[in-house]
C-alpha cells in the first residue's frame, strides 16, 4: 500500500489519523441518527476493498500465521469497538488517555505470559501508569475505578490493544496487507455487537433517506481513517520495537487534545493533564533504562 515507507514514520502519520479519529466517527454518528449501519458499511468497504488485494498471497501463509491474524484481529477489533464507543459517548481526551496504558498492560503481558523478567525500569512503568490512572479517577476522593461506562471503555480499550499489538509482534510471518483486511472486517462485526451494550448505537430503522446523508462521510472514513489508520499502525508496529512504538504513538494524544479542544471545544482539566504526564510516562521510563543498559 505504501511502498517502502519507513515504519517509524508510518506509526507518526497514523498519529495524525488516530488524533482526529473521533471527529469523523462523531460526525457519522450524528448524521446517521444514532445508527450503526453506516458505521459498519464503512469498516466493509475498507476491509473488503484491501482484502482484493491481498487474497493472490493467501496461498503462502501458513495455518500458525492465519490463526495469529485472527485472534490478533478480533482482540484489536473489540478494542477499537471499546474506543469508539468511549469516543462516542465521553471526553476524547480522557478516553485517549486512558487508552494510552497499553504501555502497561503491554508490560504486564511481557512479564507475565512471555516471561521478560520483572526489572526495576518495567517495575516503575508500571507504578507511573496506575498513579496516572488513580489521579484521574480520584483516589485522594476516594474512587479506585472509573466513575462512567466511558471511561471504561477507553481502559479496556487499551488492555485489548495491548494483547492485540503483543500478538502482532510475536507473529514473525504476518502479511501487512492481509492482517490489516482482516482487523478492519472484524471490526465491522463488532460495530453490530456493540448495539447490545447500554445505550449504544442501534441497526433498526436504517433507510435510504439515512444512507444518502451519510454516503460521503461513509467513503471518507473507509479511504482517509479506517483504510490507511489500520495498515500504517499495523506495518510499523510489526517492525518497531514496543518501546519506541510507545513513544511514537504517543503524538496521538497531543493531535487528539488539540483537535477536540479546536473543534468541538472540548478541554482538559489540571487533574487529567497530571495523570497524562504519568501515564505517557511510562513508555518513557522503561526505553531509557534500556538504553542505558545497552
Amino acid at each position: 500500500m505504501f511502498k517502502n515507507i519507513n515504519p517509524n514514520f508510518a506509526i507518526i502519520l497514523s498519529t495524525l489519523l488516530w488524533g482526529t479519529w473521533w471527529f469523523p466517527l462523531r460526525l457519522l454518528n450524528e448524521s446517521a441518527n444514532n445508527n450503526a449501519i453506516p458505521l459498519t458499511l464503512s469498516f466493509l468497504i475498507a476491509g473488503l476493498f484491501l482484502l482484493c488485494f491481498s487474497l493472490k498471497n493467501i496461498h503462502l501463509l501458513s495455518k500458525r500465521n492465519i490463526m495469529l491474524t485472527l485472534v490478533a484481529a478480533t482482540m484489536g477489533a473489540a478494542a477499537m469497538c471499546l474506543y469508539n464507543e468511549g469516543l462516542l459517548r465521553g471526553n476524547v481526551a480522557r478516553i485517549l488517555i486512558f487508552f494510552y496504558l497499553t504501555a502497561v498492560w503491554s508490560t504486564i503481558i511481557e512479564i507475565v505470559f512471555l516471561k521478560v523478567p520483572l526489572t526495576v525500569s518495567r517495575a516503575l512503568s508500571i507504578t507511573a501508569g496506575f498513579i496516572g490512572l488513580f489521579i484521574i479517577t480520584g483516589l485522594d476522593k476516594g474512587n479506585f475505578l472509573p466513575n462512567s461506562l466511558a471511561d471504561i471503555f477507553g481502559i479496556l480499550s487499551g488492555l485489548l490493544w495491548s494483547i492485540c499489538a503483543s500478538l502482532i509482534r510475536v507473529n514473525e510471518e504476518l502479511d501487512v496487507n492481509f492482517g490489516t483486511s482482516i482487523f478492519i472486517l472484524m471490526g465491522g462485526v463488532f460495530v453490530l455487537i456493540a448495539t447490545l451494550l447500554p445505550d449504544g448505537q442501534i441497526i433498526s430503522g436504517f433507510n435510504s433517506q439515512i444512507l444518502f446523508q451519510t454516503y460521503l462521510i461513509i467513503l471518507a472514513f473507509a479511504f482517509i481513517w479506517l483504510l490507511p489508520g489500520y495498515w500504517l499502525i499495523t506495518y510499523g508496529q510489526d517492525q518497531v520495537d514496543p518501546g519506541r512504538a510507545g513513544i511514537l504513538l504517543m503524538f496521538e494524544v497531543v493531535i487528539g487534545i488539540i483537535s477536540a479542544y479546536l473543534i468541538a471545544n472540548e478541554l482538559i482539566s489540571i487533574r487529567e493533564l497530571l495523570g497524562a504526564l504519568f501515564i505517557l510516562s511510562a513508555p518513557l521510563v522503561e526505553l531509557y533504562s534500556s538504553r542505558k543498559v545497552n
